[in-house]
């Protein structure tokens, strides 16, 4: 190996869940609805209103940070996860008109927003097989999404190869419980770092046979660092500046089976 590690953390959007088509899959969806309803004459006013709907969304800037290409459809990528984080009863009345059969309609079809990175699952199994503790360290925008990562990896058949979920509205410990001491901490001013460091040196693991992966130079790669952690930073989803304290720099996840 040559890094040494016990412990990983994966960020989860841009590094764990593709969104690139995410937008896309809402209008197909949107498309698919109203078709089924029988109501195709409504398709054009109804994405019309869902693009209209997304402007009035705002992010945190912070997001975009280092992102060089397809600087738009991140945009509208964050407005939507803002969307569906925040206001999704927006979406189910202004767009669905609270109708019962479109809302179980979109329901049942919701899964296909989501799509895993590519090579993840090879990249997990090595992990898991060479005794490597694998965990989530991700930064989220409500209380509600921590639950949403423990259903998406559900879907995906990802559960067993995860130990924990770490998250700034509290952390999903590997008995299910939850310890709400992680609440507030966040990636950008680091304290999740320090607060996790310190718990695993209570375990016996140094920061330094700990590893962050994840596609933002400062809040995944920067920061982690000043806290003793190994950082990857992983381009194969979301191009951004190339952080330079990264101790790799990796575009395809089953790389890690030659770094680790």
């Amino acid at each position: 190996m040559n890094i040494s590690i016990r412990w990983c953390g994966f960020d989860f959007g841009g590094t764990i869940i593709d969104p690139r088509k995410n937008y896309q899959s809402w209008i197909e969806v949107i498309n698919e609805i109203y078709t089924e309803l029988g109501k195709p004459e409504v398709i054009n006013e109804k994405v019309a209103r869902f693009d209209e709907l997304l402007t009035k969304y705002e992010y945190d800037e912070r997001l975009m940070d280092g992102i060089v290409d397809d600087i738009e459809l991140w945009k509208r990528y964050y407005r939507l996860k803002r969307l569906r984080e925040t206001d999704m009863q927006k979406f189910l009345s202004y767009i669905l008109d609270n109708d019962r059969d479109a809302i179980e309609l979109f329901r049942g079809k919701s899964f296909r927003f989501l799509k895993i990175a590519d090579g993840l699952k090879e990249c997990l199994a090595y992990l898991k097989d060479n005794g490597v503790s694998v965990n989530i360290v991700s930064d989220v925008g409500s209380e509600g999404t921590i639950k949403t990562i423990s259903n998406i990896l559900s879907i995906f058949d990802l559960t067993p190869y995860f130990s924990e979920i770490i998250t700034n509205y509290g952390r999903i410990k590997n008995d299910g419980n939850i310890d709400l001491s992680y609440k507030g901490m966040e990636k950008i001013d680091g304290t999740i770092y320090k607060k996790l460091a310190r718990e695993l040196l209570d375990i016996g693991i140094n920061p330094s046979q700990a590893l962050i992966i994840g596609d933002r130079p400062v809040e995944d790669v920067e920061k982690a660092k000043e806290n003793g952690f190994k950082a990857i930073q992983f381009m194969g989803i979301m191009k951004r500046r190339v952080s330079k304290v990264a101790d790799y720099v990796i575009s395809d996840l089953r790389e890690l089976k030659k770094i680790l």
